[in-house]
């Protein structure tokens, strides 16, 4: 089933389906990257519908460094507790990044809570990728759009190429010189460079990128999440700053013959047109396609990874892999947890609900809904080895869940799928049932099924118009057609059914959203 973000929004709001049981509200909060959030808002909209006991789940986006320093939690202690300054008391029950918490890092949380041994995991979930997308007005997003190697990429970011007739362009873009030289001649300042500020894993996957795909043109010192210590900037002044991927997709809207980057996903869904990338065995390909044909959970098989979730991943990228179909710019987004969980969540009740999310993570009832969102679960080696991170309860070494001795040592919380009913033992307090729906869910399910086909159906569509004005056909195209494209009142007149078709799609969206509103949220605004 297509998962649309809509669903997601409007799944938030039913967990008034949940019953508070003796006035218990069980919560549990986490904070990091923005790259797959609609997916845990997702799964966490589920949890909070499925469940029996009201829930309630929450994750601030906030960037994976921001998430990063929340989980660390220095110096987070009280002032007048007469406790160590630096015991690292994390403000989340856990976090989320899109880059491994750094070795140094690392070691001063061990160093300072645990006699220098490890104290938190690295919990591998979701892999995606980071895409350069351009807004190049007639150049298609598909295998014969707009090629650029790690190299031109690198001087466009590095203010040495500034126009997109620049030779070196034209020269891998040879059906693309009339589009190319024609935003060109209206841009008359150049290329738009956008680049995101503040601590983001995109910068620092696409930095990466560049430096180990063209050292001479990227060094090492321009490698990071961001560019510039101590707040300095170091980017170069031709890059336009813009804020989160909402404002790297407003920044590619609103420039035509703009260049930024953000993950792969978010570029799908807001219909930008991706860059073509030469990978390490120099085929061209966009990360759709290296996504539809193994390509993503490929760098990640390439990947050297430690044995274990609570050793250092400080090192560990997925940047710039072997393969023919390997994306070349893959991030893999990672929960942190800390080892000492019940020192920090002292309800064991709240614990158990934790840990269920997180094995939600590897569940494909629940993930498997991600994949339509654009990402890939790890290889199963790697998802083995998270799972057998979740569940060691070895003293010395493992995760203190320390459930009570009345439900036997184990986690209360548990699941009932929707293809088995657990009879008597899925009516219980702590049951996750996928038994247990809304009808509000299902319809949102069916519209935004429904919408995600006309959005479809509005692309293609897009798709013939571009073609039609641009003068590309099939080659299959017969002769009628080439002459019905080319005379003036014929192509008018089909470009003008084109245009038809697309508005009264677009009409049926807007009806359709009106019905979600009406209907589905009590005839309030949606964002109010």
């Amino acid at each position: 089933m297509k998962v649309h973000p809509l669903s997601t929004f409007l799944l938030a709001g039913l967990s008034s389906v949940a019953q508070q049981v003796n006035g218990e509200v069980v919560t549990i909060h986490g904070s990091g990257t923005t790259n797959p959030s609609k997916c845990i808002w997702h799964i966490m909209s589920l949890f909070m519908e499925r469940s029996l006991v009201a829930t309630r789940l929450t994750y601030r986006a906030v960037g994976s460094s921001t998430g990063q320093m929340e989980f660390l939690g220095v110096n987070n202690t009280d002032e007048n507790s007469g406790e160590d300054p630096f015991q690292h008391v994390p403000h989340t029950h856990f976090g989320a990044g899109d880059i491994p918490v750094p070795s140094a890092a690392y070691k001063a949380l061990n160093d300072a809570t645990n006699e220098g041994e490890s104290n938190m995991l690295h919990l591998p979930f979701a892999l995606s990728s980071i895409s350069f997308f351009h807004s190049i007005p007639g150049i298609p997003d598909n295998d014969k759009g707009l090629k650029l190697n790690s190299c031109l990429l690198a001087r466009i970011f590095d203010g040495k190429i500034t126009r997109w007739d620049d030779p070196e362009i034209l020269a891998l873009n040879v059906s693309r010189e009339g589009h190319l030289k024609e935003v060109a001649s209206r841009t008359n300042s150049g290329i738009y460079v956008a680049r995101r500020v503040h601590g983001s894993s995109s910068t620092a996957s696409v930095t990466k990128y560049l430096h180990e795909a063209c050292k001479n043109e990227w060094p090492k010192s321009k490698v990071g999440s961001e560019l510039g210590a101590k707040g300095l900037d170091e980017w170069h002044v031709r890059t336009k700053p813009c804020e989160g991927s909402g404002g790297m997709t407003e920044c590619l809207k609103n420039n035509p013959g703009a260049i930024g980057y953000l993950d792969s996903g978010h570029g799908w869904s807001e219909g930008l047109a991706e860059v073509n990338l030469q990978n390490k065995d120099e085929y061209f390909l966009t990360s759709r396609y290296a996504r539809d044909n193994g390509g993503i959970t490929s760098a990640a098989s390439f990947a050297m990874t430690p044995l274990r979730t609570d050793s250092d991943w400080g090192n560990v990228h997925y940047i710039n892999k072997d393969g023919m179909n390997t994306w070349p710019i893959v991030v893999m987004s990672y929960v942190y947890l800390r080892k000492d969980i019940n020192l920090f969540v002292d309800d064991h009740v709240t614990r158990g609900l934790l840990k269920l999310f997180l094995e939600s993570l590897y569940d494909d009832d629940y993930f498997g809904k991600c994949t339509d969102l654009g990402f890939s679960k790890p290889p199963k080696n790697i998802i083995d080895m998270a799972k057998d991170g979740l569940n060691n309860y070895d003293d010395n070494q493992g995760l203190q869940w320390t459930f009570p001795v009345d439900f036997g040592q184990e986690n209360m919380w548990s699941f009932e799928s929707k293809d088995k009913t657990r009879k008597i033992e899925g009516a219980g307090k702590y049951v996750v049932s996928g038994k247990r729906q809304s009808l509000n869910g299902l319809k949102i399910d069916e519209i935004s099924g429904k919408e995600t086909e006309l959005e479809l159906e509005v692309k293609r569509l897009s798709a013939v118009l571009a073609s039609m004005t641009s003068g590309e056909h099939d080659d299959h195209d017969d002769d009628r057609g080439h002459n019905s494209m080319k005379s003036g009142d014929s192509g008018q007149a089909q470009n003008a059914l084109v245009l038809g078709a697309i508005s009264f799609t677009l009409w049926i969206c807007a009806i359709l959203g009106y019905l979600v509103q009406r209907f589905l949220c009590g005839g309030k605004a949606l964002y109010e």
